[in-house]
């Protein structure tokens, strides 16, 4: 697997590459966590490390970022395939052009999944306020269509997502969605909904990125209202990033003093499921723009999975899977509306409590064992074609073991 992300803190590449390694797979990860290696279940992961550094900035240093990692995991998937050759790449954008890093393997005869966690066009649109005609944008959409044609198959985290590529004309041989789904390993069963508190304090929690587009600032704003309607609620924030944090944690102090606690440090994805057992109230405020009308976020069905009552932004993506018997949704981008929504939930807990057995009893339709099964059979058959027409880059290059290792 191939990712410019932190191993430690993804959750989508960690469900999936514990579920091959579990079964005996060997799973190798290109990507920006130290060198290391752990045994899971029959199989291992490894990750080997690319110190280039989460790409920040503008759009060109942005993309100047990306071309930096790519330049090292391409080396380092060249050297690994040759000391034991891969049967799969699997790449995690962003960016979809780290397809091309498997071009080693891709030429030997190894199958390549792309596996689009974000549609980057549209991302890369609304993170830096271009134009879908902008000609940075029109080439990251050149760049999708590219990678698209290395790939032997799109792996996607909704239908929404799936259709919107397809409808730009961009196909791979096959596509199959996987979604962003709790792992019952780090979460357990589905929880019973929570009891809300009638009296005394009620802890609201949200957990996620922390770039605007994700909403936090409005949400900080909402309980700066709420500090005089309901001084008994208070908010949680864990993310993934020290220096939006500090300064989250520097509006909260300024716009709801006592109410608001920002965790300073990134939370590992092992203690996201203690955090939320400590809360009353799961919040997902994302904004909206064209890239964020896709989502269905994984803290949502997180938040779902541990009975949390959950307060959620009115977009299409989630609006999709979740009704308004299920999730107690409010206008995106508005802290009043927020607000209003938070102080519902608060003093009607039988109502929450009711919307959550709902929407746990919708997310045992798309809960993970379903999403692993479908994700590993999709595995098998790229490594069992990629068998069938495996064959050498060159005599004086190949050093690949006599007997292949099952790698994703």
């Amino acid at each position: 697997m191939v990712h410019c992300s932190d191993y430690r803190v993804d959750s989508r590449i960690q469900r999936q590459a514990r579920a091959l390694a579990a079964r005996g797979d060997r799973v190798d990860l290109i990507c920006l966590t130290p060198d290391g290696e752990q045994s899971v279940g029959a199989g291992s992961i490894q990750t080997h490390e690319v110190a280039v550094g989460k790409p920040r900035g503008g759009a060109r240093a942005y993309l100047g970022g990306y071309a930096r990692f790519f330049a090292g995991a391409l080396r380092l998937v060249t050297r690994l395939d040759r000391q034991a050759a891969f049967d799969v790449v699997e790449i995690h954008n962003m960016p979809d052009f780290l397809t091309f890093t498997a071009l080693r393997p891709k030429l030997r005869g190894a199958s390549v999944a792309l596996n689009i966690h974000d549609t980057f066009p549209e991302l890369f649109a609304t993170m830096f306020g271009l134009s879908p005609h902008h000609p940075l944008v029109r080439m990251v959409r050149v760049e999708e269509r590219l990678s698209a044609a290395m790939a032997d198959a799109m792996i996607f985290v909704t239908d929404e997502a799936r259709d919107l590529v397809a409808a730009r004309g961009v196909r791979a041989s096959r596509t199959s969605v996987v979604m962003n789904t709790p792992d019952e390993r780090l979460f357990g069963e589905r929880r019973e909904p929570v009891d809300l508190p009638v009296d005394g304090p009620v802890k609201a929690i949200y957990h996620g990125g922390l770039a605007p587009r994700f909403g936090v600032e409005s949400l900080i704003d909402a309980f700066g209202l709420l500090a005089a309607r309901d001084p008994s609620l208070s908010l949680d924030v864990y993310g993934p990033n020290p220096v939006a944090a500090r300064e989250l944690a520097a509006r909260a102090a300024r716009v709801a003093p006592g109410g608001v606690r920002v965790a300073p440090d990134p939370t590992p994805v092992e203690e996201i499921p203690s955090r939320l057992a400590e809360a009353h109230i799961g919040v997902v405020p994302t904004v909206r723009d064209r890239f964020t009308e896709l989502l269905l976020p994984v803290k949502l069905l997180e938040c779902v999975h541990m009975g949390l009552p959950v307060v959620a932004s009115r977009l299409p993506g989630i609006e999709r899977y979740f009704s308004d018997d299920q999730v107690r949704f409010f206008e995106p981008g508005s802290p009043a509306s927020l607000c209003d929504a938070l102080l519902d939930v608060r003093s009607d807990p039988q109502s929450a409590r009711e919307r959550a057995l709902r929407a746990s009893a919708r997310l045992a339709e798309i809960e993970w064992p379903r999403q692993r099964e479908a994700y590993l059979e999709l595995m098998d058959q790229l490594a069992e074609e990629a068998s069938g027409r495996r064959r050498p880059v060159s005599t004086s290059a190949w050093r690949g073991a006599a007997t292949s290792r099952a790698s994703a």
